[in-house]
């Protein structure tokens, strides 16, 4: 028996989770899902296209390739501009000897 096949992650426009705004969801370079604002924007650093099979496509600007190329635009990462941002995490503490009994003076 086979484990059911993981759901595709979500591509193409649709709304922030947290914060209900209208965003795009594309595919990373590393195959990861990112939220892009739907607005484009000049002042933005992701390059956001479409390609012939209709999956979105998002690529962070780089020195080497700093501008859009071909059929890419501008658009800001929503994480940027998310009203609700995600919770923080609380920082591990130090970790503490474990397994050493003390002896006893130190009780």
């Amino acid at each position: 028996m086979h484990p059911f096949p993981r759901p595709a992650p979500p591509n193409g426009p649709g709304h922030c989770p947290r914060c209900g705004s209208e965003v795009i969801w594309c595919v990373t370079v590393n195959q990861k899902a990112q939220m892009v604002d739907r607005p484009r924007n000049q002042d933005g650093n992701q390059a956001v296209r479409c390609d012939r099979t209709g999956r979105w496509l998002v690529r962070q600007l780089s020195s080497e390739r700093p501008t859009p190329e071909a059929d890419e635009r501008l658009h800001m990462p929503h994480i940027a501009t998310c009203t609700v941002p995600p919770p923080r995490q609380p920082r591990p503490s130090a970790p503490r000897n474990r397994g050493i009994r003390p002896v006893r003076w130190q009780r």
